[in-house]
């Protein structure tokens, strides 16, 4: 028997058990033989037809089953019991005289949890009752617990959403500073660490982010809340993109465990000068795919991740004229293998890019999604996250 704590005992020695059993003798005797032990709620009934209608209101948590009743017999009774779908882990003690091993089989067949032979010893079948009740009421109590995870997961996911930018807000941008862009999210469990965001800094100046956070699930998840807050905090740091880098890596010493890290892009388009000023925390590569002449090319997210040292992280420029596209993407992109362990490369990307000049940016995210489905599967084992800007015309 497993150990239980006292309240534990109490719900078991108050379970419902329903006795099925047309000798009135063996049911006086069970119920008897129970409530020496302590079980209190205990109902016996004579026939099969009468504990299916009473099944309803008693709401059993174990039935003890004879097998040889008239009309309806226990093996038809159990197999009632089952097609009920709230029933179907009940447990069904059967009490036989049986000793036939094919009729033995068809009644676990039919649905019977366990065997209690006659004559019944009362100690044999309170071991037994003990046994399937201690089972169920710890499968109960471990399914609250489970519906409990996933309203409060359901809540982190919801969490999670909302640190993304929202449509009005995307709209919005793309409207004031003139650019096309898509994003996709997917986390590999019920909730990750990565995210992207935008923030229009200057009329002519919108800042883009992506961030990817060691690991995946609840730890990655916590630790992107958290540098989602600093990240919504006011810092004139947030034009320079190097200095905004370092100072985010300060803050990220002081929350990180030992082992964890973030690799991040941020970088500032500027549709008055032309320019895309950026800073790399080992961020996957981003790419450029230029409208004049229809090329592809990356950008070095090298450098070093956030949250592992005291680092200063460089400011880069580089032209990002009207029409060009810029691609961020999270390393699940590029670092998950298909079936013959083969991942996607840059050079793949840039040349799926390439076959589609002037596609627009919900286009781009819909081709390179096809293109890793294809690649991978159904299967996800990180976190994915693709964010797209067009520079639009003039």
């Amino acid at each position: 028997m497993l150990p239980a704590n006292d309240d534990f005992l109490q719900q078991i020695y108050a379970s419902a058990i329903l006795i099925v059993d047309d000798n009135e003798i063996n049911r006086i005797f069970i119920e008897k033989a129970l409530q020496a032990r302590g079980f209190t709620r205990i109902l016996p009934v004579p026939s099969a037809e009468e504990a299916l209608a009473k099944m309803r209101q008693f709401k059993p948590d174990m039935v003890i089953l004879d097998i040889l009743m008239p009309d309806m017999n226990g093996f038809e009774c159990c197999e009632a019991i089952r097609r009920q779908k709230q029933y179907r882990d009940l447990p069904i003690l059967i009490q036989t005289t049986i000793t036939e091993p094919a009729l033995r089989v068809k009644a676990f067949e039919m649905g019977a949890t366990d065997f209690v032979s006659k004559p019944i010893y009362p100690d044999e079948l309170y071991a037994r009752v003990m046994v399937h009740l201690e089972k169920r009421h710890s499968l109960k109590a471990l399914q609250l617990y489970k519906d409990r995870i996933e309203v409060e997961l359901e809540s982190a996911r919801q969490l999670q959403q909302a640190i993304l930018p929202r449509l009005e807000e995307i709209n919005d941008i793309e409207r004031r500073c003139r650019l096309d862009i898509a994003s996709y999210f997917q986390t590999s469990s019920e909730i990750g660490g990565d995210f992207w965001g935008m923030k229009n800094l200057f009329p002519h100046q919108t800042a883009f982010w992506l961030v990817d956070f060691s690991g995946h699930g609840v730890a990655a998840a916590l630790n992107a809340f958290r540098l989602q807050a600093y990240l919504k905090e006011y810092s004139i740091l947030t034009a320079r993109p190097g200095e905004y880098l370092s100072h985010l890596n300060d803050k990220l010493l002081h929350l990180l465990l030992r082992g964890q890290f973030a690799t991040m892009f941020y970088g500032i388009v500027d549709t008055q000068s032309n320019m895309l000023f950026y800073a790399c925390a080992c961020a996957p590569h981003p790419i450029l795919l230029r409208k004049a002449t229809g090329k592809a090319e990356m950008i070095d997210g090298s450098g070093n991740p956030l949250g592992i040292g005291m680092h200063l992280y460089p400011t880069q420029t580089i032209a990002f004229a009207s029409g060009d596209l810029l691609l961020l993407y999270s390393d699940a992109f590029t670092e998950t293998p298909n079936a013959a362990g083969e991942t996607i490369t840059e050079e793949q990307i840039m040349a799926l890019l390439e076959k589609h000049p002037g596609a627009s940016s919900a286009t781009v995210k819909e081709l390179l999604l096809d293109y890793f489905k294809h690649h991978a599967g159904d299967g996800l084992s990180d976190d994915l996250t693709i964010a797209i800007c067009i520079r639009s015309a003039a």
